[in-house]
């Protein structure tokens, strides 16, 4: 083809800028608003169009569109363009296939194929962004929590599809709610623990939350995990792999403790660890002490101080089986022969400040005084009124004579001088 010299660059321009155009209008995302695609089919009459070209055409040339083109498109239709639809090309609408008023007339269906297949209704605002930016649905999460599986933690953010694989055709029905039949290969690959072996295969939320699959809480009110116990990794316990029951006494688990403590064995101590301890320590143990209450200065002893032997089975509980040194050197203990359960007259917080009964001879008045000043021989001998107060017989007759119950070797004074006075 031959073209006259003169035009011969004009030419050339002109078909570099349609190759161009052609190019860059392939593509449906770099369409400007006043193009065209070649994938939207033939370019579209014009016979609706307005009479003026240069609405849209450039004077020089019919085929460059002008690139400062305006319309206020909510002024002069009174249809304000929103979102993505401000930047869609004008000919995607206006064009001669049919009254645009007939598209706008059915919604959102006008323009776009119902993928839904009129499903889910006419309104498409109702699931898709209202801002009209992309078709992204939003909302879904309110609209779900009317159903029997709200949408909650990464639920809420999965995509439809997931769980709904007809959701592109607005199928929705019949989507499993049970955690196992959407998570089986999560379930499968669960080795730690072992979820398939275990048996924890049904009912996932017992342990997991919708947030997080890690930081599984699980139940363990059969034997709950306190002290000592709380935080433990489970094969510490469950060393077989398997989270099936395991013994739950404290002896199935803690037999070497048990055994590494010699005076536990040579005593036979009970297996039952609880007895003596809790799950906060082995130290500081507990015994159950209330055959002989440790008071006093009984209270905070070590166990060797009473069991000798270096066993804790049982021992004597009388006073003078561990303080008969006491006992001895305690003045006037052997000689009165004073009784030998110390509690008579002694507490467990101290040996000094005894109170002695002296019901015999109530020590009244004057009569309150230590016990060498009436028994100056060391001697428990009984006393009576008429033993320190040895009046002539003579004396005593002519005051007391008439006396009812009046005897020499009584306490009888006591009636009438209670206080020990004369």
């Amino acid at each position: 083809m031959h073209f006259p010299s003169g035009n011969r660059s004009k030419i050339v321009g002109l078909l570099l800028s349609i190759a161009v155009t052609i190019v860059g209008l392939s593509c449906e995302t770099v369409v400007s608003r006043n193009g065209w695609s070649d994938d939207w089919g033939p370019l579209v009459p014009h016979r609706t169009f307005p009479g003026d070209c240069g609405l849209c055409h450039v004077p020089e040339r019919w085929d460059v569109l002008r690139a400062d083109f305006s319309f206020d498109h909510e002024k002069q239709t009174g249809h304000p363009l929103v979102g993505a639809h401000a930047a869609a090309a004008c000919l995607r609408c206006h064009n001669d296939r049919g009254p645009v008023s007939a598209y706008v007339a059915r919604g959102c269906g006008g323009c776009h194929p119902d993928p839904h297949k009129g499903t889910l209704g006419l309104d498409c605002l109702r699931c898709h962004e209202e801002s009209q930016n992309t078709w992204r649905p939003g909302g879904l999460v309110a609209d779900h929590a009317r159903t029997r599986f709200p949408l909650v933690g990464v639920h809420a953010a999965t995509p439809c599809e997931s769980c709904h694989p007809r959701a592109p055709v607005g199928d929705f029905r019949g989507a499993p709610v049970d955690c196992d039949l959407c998570h089986r290969a999560d379930l499968a690959r669960a080795t730690n623990p072992d979820h398939v072996a275990s048996g924890l295969t049904r009912e996932c939320q017992r342990c997991h939350t919708p947030t997080d699959w890690s930081r599984a809480t699980f139940s363990h009110a059969s034997f709950p995990l306190t002290g000592g116990h709380n935080g433990l990794a489970c094969r510490r316990c469950h060393t077989s792999g398997s989270f099936g029951p395991v013994a739950s006494d404290c002896y199935a688990c803690h037999r070497a403790d048990y055994e590494r403590q010699a005076d536990h064995v040579a005593s036979g101590f009970s297996h039952d660890c609880r007895d003596c301890h809790n799950t906060i320590t082995f130290s500081d143990a507990a015994i159950d002490h209330s055959a002989f209450p440790l008071t006093g200065g009984h209270s905070g002893i070590t166990c060797r101080q009473c069991h000798t032997s270096g066993t804790y089975g049982p021992i004597p509980t009388d006073c003078f089986s561990c303080h008969r040194a006491d006992y001895e050197r305690a003045p006037n203990h052997l000689s009165f022969g004073f009784p030998r359960d110390c509690t008579q007259c002694h507490n467990t917080n101290t040996f000094t400040g005894a109170t002695f009964s002296h019901s015999a001879f109530p020590l009244r008045g004057p009569h309150d005084v230590t016990c060498t000043t009436c028994h100056p021989g060391a001697s428990a001998a009984l006393f009576t009124c008429i033993v320190c107060h040895a009046h002539a017989q003579s004396s005593m007759d002519s005051h007391h004579r008439g006396v009812s119950g009046y005897s020499y070797d009584s306490n009888a004074c006591y009636r009438c001088h209670p206080n020990g006075t004369h």
